[in-house]
């Protein structure tokens, strides 16, 4: 137990009048001692609950970010241009497609370097996750850092498993499954950028959260926030869908009626690994249909923020061009045969 802990618990635990966010350096403070040993487990459940009623301040989610990528995690600087950081939750999904290894593939055809990164049995959905996905497609997802930023400079995308590039998040996970709750550490995992990425693209759900905390990106040229499925990356057609940049000027309000997909095409998959391979193989070696939709829709979004297309409905022309005409399923094979 750390009487220095107590400071932080004091300063988020109080009553409705006394609690308060803690300041920057608190918070690189706090999470230091909460990823070295220097905390007590029930100081750092204490810590995420307490936190978790009051509501986390940016000051706090940069300063627990920003000790994590400096001092915790194993960072890889890959020699490509413009490589994406697709940052999908680390908890999975579990009510809809798992699609983000579909589309990072559309955006690799396209000539976009992608990272993905994350974990398994992340609470609080211990979903299907991209890492998964991509073992099931034949994908290295296990590879140490060194490993996977090679592939990124061979063949244009890797993946990060947390187990390699940061293990003590992996011991993380005990405290965080007895809880049954989100944290802030649901959040600061997608903005890790272990590549120091030039562009983010992240997955949220909560469009007022978004709004409070969009300062908190860190692609190293833009980032963008996304109120995807089930809070991840893929972009939901037949509803219009606000996309938050670091600032108001470089928001998007997406209309997937603009490009012809004014139905909404909810892609509901059990938490079964099987399914979300074959629907993601189906999309990448030219299958038509809603998923299909979905990637081509959430490609062309992110090619459109990025400056790759003029607009987002040039951009969804391309990737579906780039699906039906087996480009995608080209690259797939290149990186599945390495």
């Amino acid at each position: 137990m750390s009487d220095q802990f107590k400071q932080f618990l004091r300063a988020t635990g109080r009553g409705e009048k006394l609690k308060r966010d803690l300041t920057y350096d608190e918070s690189v403070a706090c999470m230091r001692m909460m990823l070295d040993g220097t905390a007590a487990d029930a100081q750092i459940g204490a810590l995420l609950l307490t936190q978790r009623v009051k509501g986390e301040g940016v000051d706090e989610i940069n300063g627990f970010t920003d000790v994590i990528r400096d001092e915790f995690i194993t960072r890889i600087r890959p020699q490509v241009t413009d490589l994406v950081d697709i940052a999908c939750p680390y908890n999975g999904k579990s009510k809809t497609a798992q699609l983000a290894p579909a589309v990072a593939l559309t955006l690799l055809a396209a000539g976009v370097p992608v990272i993905l990164h994350g974990g398994e049995n992340v609470p609080t959905k211990s979903g299907i996750t991209p890492g998964q996905v991509l073992r099931g497609l034949g994908i290295p997802a296990d590879l140490d850092p060194k490993a996977v930023e090679k592939m990124i400079e061979a063949t244009g995308f890797g993946f990060l498993d947390m187990s390699q590039f940061f293990p003590k998040w992996v011991d993380f996970l005990e405290i965080r499954h007895l809880f049954g709750l989100r944290t802030v550490a649901n959040t600061i995992e997608k903005l890790f950028n272990p590549a120091d990425a030039p562009f983010q693209i992240s997955g949220f759900f909560h469009a007022n959260y978004m709004e409070r905390i969009r300062s908190t990106q860190t692609g190293t040229k833009a980032s963008w926030m996304v109120q995807g499925e089930e809070g991840s990356i893929e972009m939901a057609s037949g509803r219009r869908t606000k996309i938050y940049g670091t600032t108001p000027e470089t928001d998007l309000t997406l209309s997937p009626q603009d490009v012809g997909l004014a139905e909404r095409e909810r892609i509901a998959v059990p938490p079964v690994l099987d399914q979300h391979v074959a629907i993601n193989r189906g999309v990448i070696t030219g299958e038509t249909g809603p998923a299909h939709d979905q990637v081509a829709l959430t490609v062309g979004t992110i090619l459109h923020l990025i400056g790759r297309e003029s607009s987002v409905a040039a951009g969804f022309t391309q990737a579906q061009r780039l699906l039906v005409d087996r480009h995608v399923a080209r690259k797939y094979e290149v990186i599945r045969l390495k």
